[in-house]
């Protein structure tokens, strides 16, 4: 079911129960929930997410040579169909497809909270985020959300966390920052990669930016 939002250009208004009402000078936009965000790379030559690599060059954060449990890894999770070339890679890549923000509301109607998902290729990480925050991220202010997620196989396990620092602006959104960390058990090993730091570069005052697209449904991890 979707919830109505009202999006307020300026970062102040009456909440209501499930968003903003706007001072009578603004003109809101209308948000209905869940929210899908696609991520899109705007380096690639057509309208495609980006991906980033964790464990670059088949190393750990130790410099250690993890290939193998890599590919390993990689074998339990399937091949890449979004990016074939990167099934070549030595690391470990990941998609950022999009984000979808959602509201949850109580019996009575009021916001009983809010949940942020990174969607990659294979599957999500799903948290919850605060009023403050998504309020500040709908509000149009730069906005920073930490999605942290763990699987645990048996044999394999992994923690996945990924920092963005987001803002919307109308009906797009733009990302400036990411900051990542991936650490996974194979058997009684375990490995973590290097900080993944990413910025916008020179050219341009983002890092990516992203557009309101249906994303799919995907598992949470």
């Amino acid at each position: 079911m979707n919830t109505v939002f009202l999006l307020l250009c300026l970062p102040f208004g009456i909440p209501t129960a499930c968003g903003w009402e706007s001072p009578a000078t603004e003109a809101p936009t209308q948000i209905s929930f869940p929210l899908d965000l696609a991520i899109i790379n705007p380096d690639a030559k057509e309208k495609l997410p980006p991906y980033i690599v964790m464990f670059d060059g088949g190393m750990d954060k130790d410099g250690t040579d993890i290939r193998g449990p890599l590919a390993r890894l990689e074998a339990l999770r399937g091949a890449s169909k979004m990016f074939p070339e990167s099934n070549q890679d030595p690391g470990l890549p990941v998609v950022l497809r999009g984000l979808r923000f959602d509201c949850k509301l109580n019996s009575v109607g009021a916001v009983a909270g809010y949940e942020v998902e990174l969607l990659g290729e294979f599957n999500k990480i799903r948290v919850a985020a605060s009023q403050d925050d998504v309020k500040s991220f709908l509000a149009g202010q730069r906005t920073t959300f930490v999605l942290a997620g763990e699987k645990n196989f048996g044999l394999y396990a992994h923690v996945s966390s990924i920092k963005m620092e987001v803002q919307l602006r109308g009906k797009e959104i733009l990302i400036f920052n990411i900051e990542g960390d991936f650490t996974f058990r194979e058997g009684i090993s375990t490995y973590t990669s290097k900080t993944k730091k990413l910025s916008p570069p020179t050219s341009r005052g983002y890092l990516y930016r992203g557009e309101y697209a249906d994303l799919p449904a995907l598992p949470s991890i």
